[in-house]
């Protein structure tokens, strides 16, 4: 039997990266998946590509600095699937032109509302709605991704520092009052990971990548597939005992052993 047969998969910002990787990965042990995105042409393509490997998939479209959509979303993707065993809370839109450097800065400059409305605010209203469905299930699981940047150390704008770390505080709240009725929640910690967000195939790193890379003591960048495969344990039976935790993947970045090799 397949690690996630015939379970139910809602995952969210599933049109790319660690959350189209996760998608393909889930769809192949079996999971009906739903891939939620802004982007309808990409998550199309998944679809497509999951389809012609024989397995399940279908695409929402859904704007995750809305709250309402959320919540929306989460019951169509109900309505779509039978129910639900997993809510996989990936997608942040992290948006940002400028850094803080006086107070002179406005939330739009560092893009405040809708990183934390995509980043923390969609985690929370996509998995209360969720609980109910999950219950249900009677092993329901609440996946989010974090990140180094505001879970372990300020790094990035500071709405993203701040929806990463209170994605942390969220999950160990969910897994606290979830946890009497059969629902895990953990999340995932990634690190440097080789995804559009830190560059386009074919392209070079930018000069923060190519510094994180020369700070993670493993020496290189992670791959959402990498990412996908520590997703799949943790939406899976085999971490049944596992909850309330958040779970760094980053080839070693946080212990800090090279930061003072690099020289910026």
């Amino acid at each position: 039997m397949r690690r996630l047969d015939q379970k139910r998969v809602l995952i969210t910002g599933a049109a790319s990266g660690i959350g189209a990787a996760s998608a393909r990965c889930f769809a192949a042990e079996g999971a009906r998946v739903v891939i939620a995105d802004i982007n309808e042409d990409l998550g199309a393509e998944i679809v497509r590509e999951i389809q012609a490997a024989s397995g399940e998939a279908h695409f929402l479209q859904a704007d995750m600095t809305d709250r309402e959509a959320c919540r929306r979303m989460v019951r169509d993707a109900v309505a779509c699937l039978g129910g639900l065993d997993v809510l996989f809370n990936n997608v942040t839109a992290m948006s940002t032109t400028r850094r803080p450097s006086s107070g002179d800065i406005s939330d739009e400059d560092v893009g405040w509302n809708a990183t934390l409305a995509s980043g923390l605010d969609a985690v929370w209203a996509a998995s209360m709605t969720a609980v109910p469905y999950l219950a249900e299930s009677g092993k329901g699981v609440i996946l989010s991704t974090g990140s180094v940047a505001g879970a372990r150390f300020a790094y990035s704008s500071p709405g993203y520092s701040a929806a990463k770390a209170g994605v942390v505080g969220l999950t160990r709240w969910l897994a606290k009052n979830l946890g009497p009725r059969g629902i895990r929640a953990n999340c995932m910690i990634p690190g440097l990971i080789d995804t559009p967000r830190w560059h386009r195939p074919g392209q070079p790193y930018t000069p923060t990548a190519r510094n994180w890379v020369k700070m993670t003591p493993l020496g290189r960048a992670g791959t959402a597939e990498e990412v996908a495969k520590l997703a799949l344990f943790l939406a899976s039976d085999e971490s049944s005992f596992i909850t309330g935790q958040d779970i760094a993947i980053d080839g070693g970045f946080c212990v800090g052993m090279r930061f003072e090799e690099v020289v910026t």
